[in-house]
């Protein structure tokens, strides 16, 4: 590896190791030009957890937590990466108070995402999985229900609860059959996986029921995504060469922190879907907020709004400075 002309980070060619996996942390690093990637050692060989950009950070965790490194890094392809020791974060976190805010933000985020992809490990379980859709089962997704709200809670973050029902699910069996009816099942369950993003969470609600767990969605992009989940499914119907066969589904939304326990979501979401089922069928709801959350709008006053990407130096562009 050489300095780079640029002078601010350290230049490393493409399959450069930057740190080892099980080496002290005495610093973290940004990535000025070029990708790294995070590689783990395991006895099965050489598994890649995540690639990082221009101005992503990595290796922080290890140096805040004072261990080892719980993988390696090394350079995707050529790339400057810039050295910043806990003398220099001090030094720019007495310039800039916010820094603190903006990197434990950076960090709950990483962690947030890799328990999601445990979570979505232990839930894609046989054992725990429906034979139909492959999704988890009704007291998984009710559990995991109720420590999603948890955790939204802790990060001060939107999350939407959708419930789907198919509509005259029982007929379409008694009619066509009950392959039929599964099969229904399973196209409406791929659509899903195909509109959703990979840490939203599906999960089997019932015989004809789907729940779904959209994280950081309002009302609005809950019932956008549903609303193209419904549109590509009425294609599928059509396309299924079954001349008379008439399915669609209806879906009401519930939206944290509007409903602020897990109850009162699912409530909100079944209600929603209620009003779909008694005024025609065949469309998407979201609950109303619930009183208490009136009150507080009301009550509380307007919280300090965190920093915009473009006035906080999202990406940590601001240690470019350093």
């Amino acid at each position: 590896m050489t300095k780079s002309s640029r002078a601010l980070g350290t230049k490393f060619k493409k399959g450069e190791v930057i740190f080892q996996q099980g080496e002290s942390a005495d610093c973290m690093y940004v990535v000025q030009k070029g990708k790294v990637e995070i590689v783990m050692e395991t006895e099965f060989g050489a598994n890649r957890l995540t690639i990082k950009k221009k101005g992503d950070v990595f290796g922080e965790i290890s140096l805040f937590a004072c261990k080892s490194r719980f993988a390696s890094a090394r350079a995707l392809k050529d790339c400057v990466v810039l050295k910043v020791d806990e003398r220099a974060f001090i030094t720019k976190l007495h310039q800039d108070p916010s820094l603190a805010f903006r990197t434990i933000q950076s960090m709950a985020r990483r962690i947030y995402d890799q328990d999601h992809t445990l979570m979505r490990g232990f839930y894609n379980q046989d054992e725990s999985c429906c034979e139909i859709t492959g999704f988890s089962s009704y007291i998984d997704l009710a559990l995991f229900l109720d420590a999603e709200v948890n955790r939204a809670r802790r990060l001060m973050q939107t999350m939407a609860f959708a419930i789907i029902d198919m509509d005259g699910y029982g007929d379409i069996c008694e009619k066509h059959g009950i392959e039929i009816g599964e099969s229904l099942l399973k196209s409406l369950g791929s659509i899903l996986k195909q509109h959703l993003r990979h840490n939203d969470i599906v999960g089997r609600y019932a015989e004809d029921r789907f729940g779904v767990l959209l994280y950081e969605a309002d009302g609005m992009a809950a019932s956008k995504v549903m609303e193209k989940v419904k549109e590509s499914y009425s294609e599928h119907v059509k396309d299924t060469g079954i001349v008379d066969i008439v399915s669609t589904f209806s879906c009401g939304i519930a939206i944290y922190p509007e409903h602020d326990k897990t109850v009162n979501l699912n409530k909100a979401a079944f209600k929603a879907l209620t009003k779909c089922k008694t005024s025609g069928k065949d469309q998407v709801i979201v609950a109303d907020p619930g009183p208490d959350w009136k009150k507080k709008k009301v009550v509380e006053k307007t919280p300090v709004e965190p920093p915009t990407t473009k006035q906080a130096g999202w990406g940590f562009g601001f240690l470019k400075s350093i």
